[in-house]
């Protein structure tokens, strides 16, 4: 029959969980990953792998053996050079005001600009070879046909395309050139506009990047305990701008971080041995993830469980668990922690996804949990995700649901 544990001893062991973890160092982390040097851990100017060498420093502090970098490559479009659109005179901020579609290639001219809304669609009849069509979907004439849009782009061939955006600027990544587009926000937007002039230099390179794995040799070091979070981000758009991804995922890779600090303490060596990873080109399309389980240092069915890590950055409004709702055990084990120790307002559930680097490894039969925080900040792919401005609200509450986890997962 298992014992109650008294609440002044889950207190007890939940305030020295916490104050062990380093909100310092979490704070570090987070500022260093999201500065400047980095260039938004993307490829320009290898913001990505001088980010894997900093990583690869600190691995090196904490983990039981050498560090290891699995390196991979594949292609990738990037903006390293001019970026500006102006339009009627206007010279429009980049990452502010608009942003470039991410498989645009290079263009350099002035265009003038044909609106296409509900009340001229269906009777078009020109040519659009030295013209950006702009596409509103607003006003009194309604929302225009998404199937007339595709057929419009197989059928015409216009210089580019403009899409306005009400609230919000979400960049990416992409592996192609295609053709360009700009997404430019409506407050932004001067009024008729008739001519759009813009220079940018694209270029489709094929980038090697790192995957860093760390060990720390738990008690049955034959059986692994997997934790892992991306590292990568969106880089650079254009000379002037980066995107820093504090929340995403410099939060994540930091939790993982503070995680090695406390399990190389030889008094918290932990039951199973823990493999860290910090994955490349997640934003790409979870190509490190993917190259990691086609190429495994470790027995993938020695895994006893994966947590992958992201947006480890606000926690206002609990934690979520994508595969909660398919390895039941666990998140009952993870629910009952954060009840035990009064940590966060929620732990949701959700089932499958492939939105994150866990996708792979659950394709591949080895249990896994991704795990996100919610509410606050909602700045997410754009410019104002940077460091000094993460809350990390609870980062500390976190890192006790999750360190305590690993302890007590079987």
């Amino acid at each position: 029959m298992r014992k109650k544990i008294s609440f002044s001893v889950l207190f007890i062991f939940s305030f020295f969980v916490a104050q062990t973890q380093n909100l310092e160092y979490a704070r570090k982390c987070v500022n260093e990953l999201t500065s400047k040097k980095y260039h938004g851990r993307g490829y320009v100017k290898d913001g990505s792998n001088k980010a894997a060498s900093f990583l690869y420093d600190e691995f090196l502090k904490y983990s039981t053996n050498k560090p290891y970098l699995q390196s991979f490559s594949f292609p990738v479009n990037t903006f390293p050079g001019k970026m500006k659109v102006v339009i009627n005179g206007k010279k429009l901020i980049p990452g502010k005001d608009y942003i470039i579609g991410t498989a645009c290639p290079t263009v350099n001219g002035e265009f003038t600009i044909y609106k296409i809304d509900k009340s001229n669609y269906e009777s078009i009849a020109t040519d659009f070879r030295n013209q950006f069509v702009l596409f509103d979907s607003t006003g009194s004439n309604g929302a225009i046909d998404k199937e007339f849009i595709k057929r419009f782009q197989l059928t015409y061939k216009p210089a580019g395309y403009i899409q306005i955006e009400e609230k919000k600027l979400t960049w990416s990544v992409n592996s192609i050139q295609k053709f360009p587009v700009v997404y430019i926000l409506r407050s932004a937007l001067p009024s008729n506009p008739n001519k759009i002039k813009l220079q940018v230099d694209a270029q489709l390179i094929n980038y090697t990047a790192k995957n860093v794995i760390g060990v720390i040799e738990g008690q049955q070091p034959d059986s692994f305990i997997f934790i892992t979070a991306h590292y990568d981000h969106l880089g650079r758009m254009g000379k002037r701008i980066y995107f820093p991804g504090g929340n995403d995922n410099a939060s994540g890779t930091s939790m993982i971080l503070n995680l090695m600090q406390y399990f190389s303490l030889p008094h918290n060596k932990p039951t199973y041995t823990l493999v860290f990873i910090s994955f490349a080109a997640e934003e790409a399309g979870l190509l490190g993830s993917e190259y990691y389980t086609n190429h495994p240092t470790k027995d993938l069915k020695k895994i006893k469980f994966l947590l992958n890590l992201d947006l480890m950055g606000t926690g206002d409004d609990g934690i979520m668990v994508v595969n909660g709702s398919i390895f039941e055990k666990e998140f009952l084990l993870m629910e009952k922690i954060n009840s035990d120790f009064k940590l966060l307002t929620t732990v949701g559930k959700r089932g499958k996804a492939q939105n994150s680097d866990h996708h792979h490894f659950t394709e591949k039969g080895v249990p896994s949990f991704f795990l996100y925080t919610i509410g606050g900040r909602t700045a997410y792919h754009d410019i104002y995700d940077d460091g000094k401005g993460l809350p990390l609200t609870k980062f500390k509450e976190v890192f006790t649901l999750i360190s305590t986890f690993i302890k007590k997962v079987e």
